[in-house]
This record gives structure tokens, sequence and C-alpha cells, in this order.
């Protein structure tokens, strides 16, 4: 599953899109993929993060703040107002950490095992 949302997340699109890498002396440490989209609240063009990932070894240190950054100025570059991105409820180091740097839930999507 992840696969191939990770390749539909990465396919060519119409919409803006760019893939940041944050490296040091040659190693990846993470990356992230922004682009754009339609806000299903206030219908307005924002930014939205589908991937995010830092290597393990590279958690703790900065670097996905760095990429959160770098996403930012990428949306307000194309007047974008706002930045979404989705996590799972369930993940809460991610949660956490998506909090303290601003981010706050705007909607809740419920889903039952049946």
């Amino acid at each position: 599953m992840q696969f191939d949302y990770i390749a539909e997340m990465l396919a060519e699109s119409s919409h803006a899109n760019v893939t940041f890498i944050a490296a040091k002396s040659d190693v990846s440490l993470g990356f992230i993929h922004v682009r754009t989209h339609k806000d299903s609240i206030s219908g307005e063009m924002s930014g939205t993060i589908p991937l995010l990932a830092v290597s393990p070894e590279s958690q703790g240190l900065g670097v996905g703040k760095f990429l959160i950054e770098f996403a930012e100025k990428w949306s307000k570059d194309l007047e974008c107002r706002l930045l979404h991105l989705e996590v799972f409820a369930n993940n809460t180091k991610a949660n956490n950490f998506y909090q303290t740097l601003g981010f706050k839930p705007e909607t809740v999507q419920m889903i039952k095992t049946i």
C-alpha cells in the first residue's frame, strides 16, 4: 500500500509540486514532497505535504523541522495561505512533532473496521 501511495504522490501532476532532500556529506537525512491542492474547507489553493520521511539516525536533529520550513516557504512563494498535512491519529510522535511546529487538527476522519 505504501509503495503505491508514494508512487502516486510522486507521479507527474498538473499541480505544482516539489521534493526537497536534506543531505549532509552526500548522505540523505530525509525528504519532503510538497504540492498544491484545493483546501476542502476554505476552497482556496493551499500547500499540502503528502510525504515526509527522516532517517531513524537523523530523527531528533532538526531535519524534519528544516524540511517543513522549506515546505512553508515554497507554499508561501506560491501565495498559499495554508499548509496541510495528514497524520494517523495513533502516531503520537508525529502528532506531537507537527503540533510543536504550529499545526492544529482541523477535521477528524473516523474509521471503523467492519
